[in-house]
């Protein structure tokens, strides 16, 4: 991320100090009104799409502290070594010259449209799902469980009536177990249920980072951001098929 995102790049080459309001991800550079404006005009610039400073500004850091220009030689990417999956400048090259080397453009072309990103964005989306449905397994389960222990001490409760004052000391003894096994079954299943609860977070806060980089992330760091996001689904994926064969 800039220096100082509130204040416009070139103005300040400038000495001059005028407020941002706009931010070119290409150029990874706030802009005022009037630089916007010239930007729009200019022949290298004008495919550009600036974003609203405050836009890019909610985009997660992960994203935002992608570089997009090679720390080896200060150079744009504009190539990409699928052996390595690692985007390259032109002076890379030498350090490559045996690898399956493309141009960086088709690799990132459509990448929002593009079937691992489409597949991603429904991934993180079941997982909510299913992090929805064993919250309610669950929940289903601690009902089930205060249902059966009423239906249990009843019935030893109606049996106390009918047998002999002798038989007062395994009345007790039953129910205490049975408050027993209750309680260790409903402080596991809550237990679970903390678990489940972190896990929905952290997918929660991945879904709303997925969308922010959905709307305001440059392609480059979509494609980049993406592994990062994909670890964690992978992880957690993992995690609530655990939890799933556990309930069977």
């Amino acid at each position: 991320m800039a220096t100082n995102t509130s204040i416009c790049g070139i103005c300040s080459l400038r000495q001059i100090t005028q407020t941002s309001k706009h931010w070119c991800p290409q150029c990874e550079e706030a802009l005022c009104d009037e630089c916007r404006d010239h930007h729009k005009l200019l022949k290298v610039t004008r495919s550009h799409e600036p974003i609203p400073i405050s836009d890019y500004k909610s985009i997660p850091s992960f994203i935002t502290d992608i570089q997009q220009s090679c720390i080896y030689h200060n150079e744009q990417y504009q190539q990409y070594c699928v052996e390595h999956a690692l985007p390259i400048c032109f002076k890379c090259i030498n350090d490559h010259r045996k690898c399956n080397v493309t141009t960086l453009e088709k690799i990132i072309n459509n990448v929002k449209t593009s079937e691992q990103f489409l597949d991603l964005e429904s991934r993180l989306g079941d997982l909510l799902q299913n992090i929805d449905q064993i919250k309610k397994d669950r929940n289903s389960n601690v009902t089930n469980i205060e249902e059966t222990k009423t239906r249990l001490v009843k019935e030893i409760r109606q049996k106390r009536a009918e047998i002999n004052k002798r038989l007062e000391n395994l009345e007790k003894q039953i129910i205490k177990d049975l408050d027993k096994k209750a309680c260790q079954n409903c402080e596991s299943i809550q237990n679970v249920l903390s678990s489940v609860k972190e896990k929905e977070i952290i997918i929660s806060k991945c879904q709303e980072n997925f969308e922010k980089m959905k709307q305001y992330a440059s392609d480059l760091q979509t494609f980049l951001g993406m592994n990062e996001i994909e670890v964690k689904v992978y992880e957690n994926e993992q995690y609530l098929q655990s939890m799933k064969e556990a309930k069977r």
